[in-house]
Order: C-alpha cells, then structure tokens, then sequence
C-alpha cells in the first residue's frame, strides 16, 4: 500500500515539474536561452512613456525589448539600451538563422542605408515602444560612445516630436501677436468706416444709385411690354433675312471672282506691262534718232544761212566761187 502511495505521488510530482516548466517557456523564460545581439541609441527628446521592458519592433514585428534607459544631464539626451532576439531575424538566402557576428554586421550595413530608431505610440494608452525602420539618412547623434560589444544604431525624431515642436513654433508666433494694437486699430478703422456711411454724399451716391436702378428697370418691363413674343419673332425674322441676304451676297461675289479667271487675265496684264514696257525702249531710241536728226538739220540749216550771207556780201561768188582771204602786206 505504501509503495502504491510512493508510486503515485513520483508520478504527480513530476506531472507538476513538467506543468511548471511548460508555464516558465509560456511566460517567457525560453528566452534566457536565446542568443541575444545588444545595441543601443541615442534620443535627443523626451522618452515619456517608454519604460524598461517595452518591445523593439523592426516594421511592426517584435524582434526584442528595452533593457536600460539612462538620462544624461550634461549631453541633455536619453541613452536606450535594447536587446534583440537573433532568431527573430530571418536571413533569408537559404540560411536557417544568423549568427551574432553576422547579425552585427547586418545591422551596421542596414544603418548606412537608412536604418533608425524611433518612438512610437503602441496605443491610446500613451506608452510607447522602439520602431526600427528605414528613414531618410541623417546626421547621426553620437554623443557618447556605446559600450564595448554593443552595436550603435542613430535615432530620428518622432511624429509626436515634430508635431509638438511646430505646435511649440505656433504658440510662440501667436504669444508674439500684438492683440492690443491690432485691437485699437480695428477700433479706428470701424470708427472710420462709420464716419464713411454717415457722410451725407455717400447717402446722396446711394439715393442715385436706387433711383437709377428703379429707372433700368422700369425701363426693363417698357422694353418687355412693347416687345412681346411676336415682335422678337419679327426681328429674329427679318435678321435672318438679312443673314440669308448677306450669305447670297458673298456666294454671289466668290462666283464672279472665280469666272473672272484671275490667274489668266493676271498674266495677261504681265503680257501686257511687258509689251507697254518694249514700246517704250523703241519710243525712247526714236527719239535719239530724231534728237540726232534735228542736230544734224540745226547744222544744214547754219550752213545755209553761211552761204546766203556770204552772196548777199558779194553776189559774185556765186559765180567766182569762195575766194581765199588776202594775207595782208604787213604779215609777208
């Protein structure tokens, strides 16, 4: 009977050895055994939220937690220190899994392609946690050195920081707002603009304005009794006439243009410049001709009038001929 007892209460105390142990691997515990890669970074404004513990993500999925976080009051940043699960990381590649060495020399290449740290809101709650991403390189901020063995990863600000900083930029524009003057001169404009509107000529401007607005439209219905629907239907009638006209017209006109032939009766008047112009070279070398003919003519008639002078000196020489002068007796 004893030995029953003996038996069974071995096979309940290990029963519950194996529950506990299966409860520590739920809770966690399998995770001492796991090869871990540390790094760590730098925050240049306020960790609120984020406790010891809280999960790193790298693109949403958990690859590890924060394990420290120290406030520096002379550098006036927060330095988080985080530890990664190797195995969270697929290698891809065919590769079963990474090794630590190969995991930090992964991670130091994916920095210079853009790999940051920053702080994200994991809810409403307010608590935040490490994203892992890729960001638009910059600066890093490095300003003390890491730890012996621990991979240094740069921070960018959060969404939060910079909606916080422009609200801060905004709230700093509005304070440096002079309500006080704006408010004084918006009273002297209002006083303005009622000095403007009790003015007696801005009143006598509006009284014409609303007599000239009754006349246009009393003038309005004058024109709309006196031309009903029939009348528009007449104008419309007799402008359409005088379209139908004006079509007929120029249909009329490109029709004579093109029975005139005007390339042909264009040539013929360059046939006809070109014989006008010919006639005018012989008109002008007939009249060189008679220009040279009446030279010759003014010269026969001198000539004439020599000889006609010549007998009426000695009516013999027409008999004896011209005589020669008589070279005078002083000049032998």
């Amino acid at each position: 009977m004893i030995e029953a007892n003996r038996y069974k209460l071995g096979i309940f105390v290990t029963c519950a050895t194996m529950l506990i142990v299966a409860v520590f691997f739920f809770l966690g515990v399998a995770e001492i055994f796991e090869k871990k890669i540390r790094f760590t970074t730098i925050f240049n404004e306020s960790v609120q939220g984020l406790e010891t513990g809280a999960p790193v993500k790298l693109k949403g999925v958990t690859v590890g937690r924060v394990t420290v976080m120290k406030v520096s009051l002379k550098g006036k940043h927060v330095r988080v220190d985080m530890e990664a699960i190797v195995s969270a990381i697929d290698p891809g590649d065919g590769q079963a899994r990474y090794d630590k060495e190969m995991l930090a020399d992964k991670i130091e290449n994916e920095v210079l392609k853009g790999l940051r740290c920053r702080l994200d809101l994991s809810g409403i709650t307010g608590m935040k946690y490490v994203e892992l991403n890729y960001f638009p390189p910059s600066r890093p901020i490095l300003a003390e050195k890491p730890p012996e063995g621990v991979i240094y990863i740069p921070s960018t600000p959060s969404l939060l920081s910079g909606i916080s900083s422009s609200l801060s930029e905004t709230m700093a524009r509005l304070a440096s707002i002079n309500y006080e003057e704006i408010a004084s001169e918006l009273v002297t404009t209002l006083k303005s603009i009622n000095r403007l509107v009790d003015d007696p000529k801005l009143r006598a401007v509006m009284q014409k304005l609303e007599t000239i607005s009754a006349n246009l439209e009393q003038t309005t219905l004058n024109i709309n009794k006196t031309l009903d629907e029939a009348a528009l239907k007449e104008i419309a009638s007799k402008l359409k006439t005088n379209l139908d006209s004006i079509n007929s017209l120029a249909k009329t006109i490109k029709k004579e243009i093109e029975d005139a032939d005007v390339p042909a009766t264009t040539q013929s008047a360059r046939i006809a410049f070109a014989e006008t112009t010919d006639n005018l070279k012989c008109v002008s070398e007939l009249k060189k001709d008679i220009s040279t003919s009446l030279a010759k003519l003014d010269e026969a008639l001198d000539s004439f009038t020599e000889l006609v002078n010549s007998i009426n000196d000695d009516p013999s020489s027409l008999i004896k001929g011209k005589q020669k002068p008589e070279i005078l007796k002083g000049m032998e």
